[in-house]
């Protein structure tokens, strides 16, 4: 199981054929998750571990600002745009690496545990 944490996330698309990359801070409590991009795009939801696997799911909810773009290129218009993101990685500390799906495009995800939370 992922331990409760900040995590630090570094991730990699392609946008018409030249790579893009971006990164974002996370903390995991509890199997729960918030977080943030440099770019004011924020994301919250849980992430649960199937023993039997050896694998860690998360399921979030993104959080687009106005006139945000992500990598991928996907716009999120004037009124800003919300997207649901599932994404699942092997048990591997410090470090999991896994390619999910955001707004129909596939990004890498690299996910680094930092260090724990404070008391």
């Amino acid at each position: 199981m992922l331990a409760d944490g900040i995590y630090g996330l570094q991730y990699t698309a392609t946008h018409e054929g030249e790579p893009a990359d971006g990164d974002a801070l996370a903390v995991l409590r509890d199997g729960k998750v918030l977080g943030s991009d440099p770019w004011g795009g924020v994301f919250i939801g849980c992430c649960e571990f199937d023993s039997s696997a050896h694998r860690h799911t998360v399921r979030l909810r993104f959080d687009v600002p106005p006139e945000g773009v992500l990598i991928t290129g996907f716009s999120a218009g004037p009124t800003g745009a919300v997207l649901d993101i599932v994404g699942s990685f092997e048990h591997r500390a410090p470090q999991s690496t896994a390619v999910i799906e955001v707004a129909g495009a596939p990004v890498a995800v690299h996910l680094t545990y930092l260090g724990p939370l404070p008391n």
